[in-house]
This record gives C-alpha cells, structure tokens and sequence, in this order.
C-alpha cells in the first residue's frame, strides 16, 4: 500500500504530469499490482496518443473520433493525382478543395459536370489534421481554430472560404502549401493551384440526376461564383441540420445529356460510393498518398498542455474537446508547431507507423478472441486450461525459464519458478515494441512522446496478460477455483480493452452479407447535430 499511496499522490498533485514522472512512479512500485496500474491508467493520457497516432489518415477511427487532436507535417508527392469537380468550363481558382479519389469528388457534381484532375508539380509540404477535420460542426475543427484562426468558429459562423484562407496566410511563413484533413474521404486544400499543380485534363462527365436549383453569388458559403461547394450538405441549397438531404422526387430536373439514354447516376448512389471512397482507407496502411513525417507529430493529448487534462478529465472520449485550452498553452502547441516546420530536415528517421501497427497486430485480435473465451459458457475448468494455453503463445516471445529455489533444484525435484519470473516476464515484453531504439536522447521531443505512448500502452497490455499468466500457470493444480479465475479475468480483460479503445474492434458482428459494406455513422448526412452517436451497420445506401 506504500507504493500504492507513492502514485496517488505523485497524481493528485499534477493531473497533467509527464510520462516519465508516472512510470518512475510506477517503477518504484510493485510492477504487477492491479490497484498501483488502475490508478495509474486513470491518470495518463499515453492510450489517447497511441490509439490517434496509430489511426492516422485513416477513414474508420477518424469517423469514430471526429474530434481531431493531432497535427502532422506531411508531404503530398510528385505526380499525385488531385480531382476537382464543378459546375462551370474553366479551372478553378486559389485556394480551393481537391479530393484524393475522383468518387469523392464526384458529390460535388453539378448540371452541367466538369472534372479537372491535376497532378502534384513537386512534392508539397502540408500539413494533416486528424478527426473529421471538414466537418462543420463544433470539435472536429479546434486544433485548426487553434493554430490559424484566433478564436473557436462556431457553425453558424463558419465559412470556408475564410477557413481556407486563414489557413494559407498561416501555412505560407512555415513552408506550407496546404493542409489535407478528412471529408467523407480526404481532401487537401491547397494556396496556390499555378505553383503547385500541373492541369492532367479537364472533361465534362455525365452528371447525376439533378434537380434545377438556382446559383446564388451571394451565399455566403460561395462568396464567388467560381468557387466550389465545399460542403455536399450545400448541394440541396438552404439545407440545415434539421433539413432531410435530396428529398425525392424533385422536379422538374435537368434534362439528360445531348445523345443520353436510359436513366444518369443518382444523388444517393453518388453519395455512397463517396462514402465507400472513403473506406478503401479504413485501416493501415489508410491514405498513403499522403506521406506523414512521424518525427514532428504534434499531439492535443500530449500531457504537457495541462489545461486541456484537467479540461477533458471525466468526459467520455467522443466529448473530447480542445475548448478548455488556456491562452498559454494555446500559444504553447503553436509554438511548437512552428519548431516543427522552421527546423531543418532530419538526415535519418524511424519509421514509427510499423512499430504502432505490430502492436496492433500482435494484441489486437488476441485480446479480443481471449475476452470471447472467458465468456464461453463452459466448463469453468475447460476455460481455464484454453485460456492458459493462449497466454502461453501471446507471451512465448518473453517466456524466460523460472529459476527453480535453491534446495529443492539440489534435490531434483520440481517447485514454484523464482519469486521474480513473473516480472522478468512482463519487462522483457513490456519493453519490447521499442527495444530497437537505442539512443532516445536522439529523437525529437515529438518522438520521445510516440516512444512513452508506446511503453505506456505495451507494458499496461503486458502487466495484464502477465497477472493472469501467474494465476493461470499452477491452474491445474488449484481446480477447485476456476470459476473464480474465469470470473476475475473477465474483468482483467474487459477493463484493458475499454481503456484501450482501440478502433479495431469497432465492426459489424456478425460481418456483413455479400452486397452489404460494414458502414460508420457518417458525417454529413447521417451526422446533423456532432452528437449522434457512430455505430456500425451492413447496408448499400446512406440515407439522405
């Protein structure tokens, strides 16, 4: 209880405290010990980190968490593709949106349709937002508010042309042509189309049926009549929150084509396969048109900006905001930023997207097919010996030998391994993830956070799986407690799983039928208010 005490104390006094301080708290306490780790997962903000890092750029758990809390410096390479869509024959102009896929694009389609595809002229510094960073509703923008806009923008208010064009007064001084975030699929806006992009082609495509509607230089969410629209809820002019999108029938509607026959492309097939876009980067390796330099990752969850700890403690993750920042942490995370982009280049770099996604591998389906074994309706025995079973493969890399005590290896005979096995364990696997990491006093201090977020979240996974394997080892011996250990590891089990989070296990179960895709609640047509709750379904449409 004096370790335990230590950790409380080192906590009740800096909610927002670093890493290090917490682990050496809990380095000076017995390792294994549940109470000493509960309070320390309540007191540290590593699992956010890793669970965003570890989901970047990519379309499920950006659409789970909208709310974005990381900024990264990217790069938009040589000779990528960019795909512009409007309603008028001439190019567009600066600044203005880009989809990476055409089908995304395609939402913004007009009667007449033009595409302008283009190509990147040179690789393009960016920057890239995380969350649902197109979205307008209060959250998923705050972390761009922060760096280039002086204060939150509520939705009413939020225009953006003037969005886009606060950004490039920001990004230009720090080397940026744009900056890339998440729409249905993701978009990059871009300062300066001349400069930065070569024009591939332009066409005019078959449009969708569209129903007439009259084009108003005057909306404020097109200022100019050149201007795209840049949100797909403004398709259907005058639409609010409260306000269904494309109802149907609408007539009258534009004529086909010259020379078309049989029915166009419809408003809800454009829509879903813009969502279905979107998908194709649910998970690792994401968008990989988009290159993140991981070295300057700049994270709202860093520990560092205490006011938002204490501003976010208690809330549920999707209520995570960044509204509680103070002024100097406020100037504080676009300072940093400003280091990150003014600093010269570094010669060599880990690769820090692989190490995040072996953890992910390795821990992700066996955490969750150990909680489906624990919860079994079987012979609590029967359970027991299975689960021992998948722990000796989960920790094989790290079963070291027991060191058998003293008179009985004289004699022979078999005993109990050391009293320290079971910690030698769980520090060879706990530091394992990032044990190719010799020199630490080489990273950035924005690679010193990734490293602690990834021994934070390692060794609470080993501290776990390392308790359980010592009840578990002797199981055999001790049947007569098995429903008691089933009972106590289901809770184990369940409580890491919720702390950790992770997006992975978000999905449709029983998976989807053949014709059916495994589709998130998404933004904008099925999230009108930011406060409808993100589930899975198996469907082929998105209601509009």
């Amino acid at each position: 209880m004096k370790e335990l005490r230590y950790l409380v104390l080192t906590s009740t006094f800096v909610l927002g405290t670093t890493y290090s301080s917490l682990v050496l708290a809990l380095n000076n306490a017995r390792k294994l010990d549940k109470p000493v780790r509960d309070v320390f997962r309540q007191n540290t903000t590593a699992h956010f980190v890793f669970s965003t890092v570890s989901g970047l750029l990519q379309h499920w758990p950006n659409t789970i968490y909208r709310n974005g809390h990381t900024f990264v410096p990217a790069t938009i390479p040589r000779g990528t593709l960019l795909h512009h869509v409007r309603g008028e024959r001439h190019p567009p102009p600066s600044p203005e949106y880009f989809a990476f896929d055409f089908d995304h694009s395609y939402i913004f389609s007009d009667a007449p349709t033009f595409v302008y595809t283009y190509s990147a002229a040179r690789d393009l510094p960016v920057g890239y937002f995380d969350g649902t960073g197109a979205s307008e509703h209060e959250g998923p923008r705050d972390l761009q508010d922060i760096m280039f806009n002086d204060r939150f923008i509520p939705p009413a208010e939020y225009n953006p042309w003037v969005h886009a064009e606060s950004m490039c007064v920001w990004a230009k001084p720090l080397g940026l042509v744009g900056i890339v975030r998440m729409e249905p699929s993701f978009e990059a806006i871009l300062c300066d189309i001349n400069s930065d992009l070569d024009l591939v082609s332009e066409a005019e495509l078959v449009s969708p049926e569209m129903p007439f509607r009259t084009r108003n230089p005057q909306n404020p969410h097109a200022p100019d009549s050149n201007r795209s629209i840049s949100n797909p809820r403004q398709i259907q002019l005058g639409a609010s929150e409260h306000t269904p999108i494309f109802p149907g029938p609408t007539i009258p509607a534009h004529p086909p084509p010259p020379g078309w026959v049989g029915k166009q492309r419809t408003i809800p097939d454009v829509v879903f396969e813009a969502v279905r876009a979107g998908m194709w980067h649910n998970h690792s390796p994401g968008e990989i048109r988009v290159l993140l330099d991981y070295s300057g990752i700049i994270s709202a969850y860093d520990e560092e900006y205490k006011s938002l700890v204490h501003g976010r403690r208690g809330l549920p993750r999707p209520e995570h905001r960044l509204r509680s920042i103070s002024l100097e942490d406020r100037e504080r995370i676009r300072r940093e930023a400003h280091s990150v982009l003014t600093r010269a280049p570094r010669a060599t770099k880990i690769n820090w997207q692989p190490i995040f996604q072996s953890v992910l591998d390795r821990y992700g389906a066996r955490l969750e097919d150990l909680n489906h074994t624990l919860h079994q309706e079987l012979d609590p025995v029967k359970v027991v010996a299975t689960v021992r079973q998948k722990l000796l493969i989960i920790l094989s890399p790290h079963m070291v030998l027991p060191q058998v005590k003293g008179r009985k290896k004289l004699a022979g005979k078999s005993s109990e391994p050391d009293n320290d096995w079971f910690e030698r364990i769980y520090e060879a696997c706990g530091s394992h993830p990032t044990s190719g990491i010799l020199d630490r006093s080489a990273l950035t201090k924005q690679e010193r956070l990734l490293a602690s977020s990834i021994d934070v979240v390692q060794g609470e996974i080993c501290a776990t799986l390392t308790r359980i394997w010592r009840s578990a080892f002797d199981s055999e011996d001790r049947a007569v407690f098995a429903g008691k250990m089933v009972l106590d590891w289901r809770i184990e089990v369940r409580e890491l799983m919720k702390w950790l989070d992770w997006h992975i296990w978000v999905k449709c179960d029983p998976p989807c039928k053949p014709g059916l895709l495994c589709v998130l609640t998404t933004w904008p047509w099925e999230v009108l208010t930011g406060r409808e709750e993100v589930v899975p379904t198996c469907r082929n449409y998105i209601p509009l």
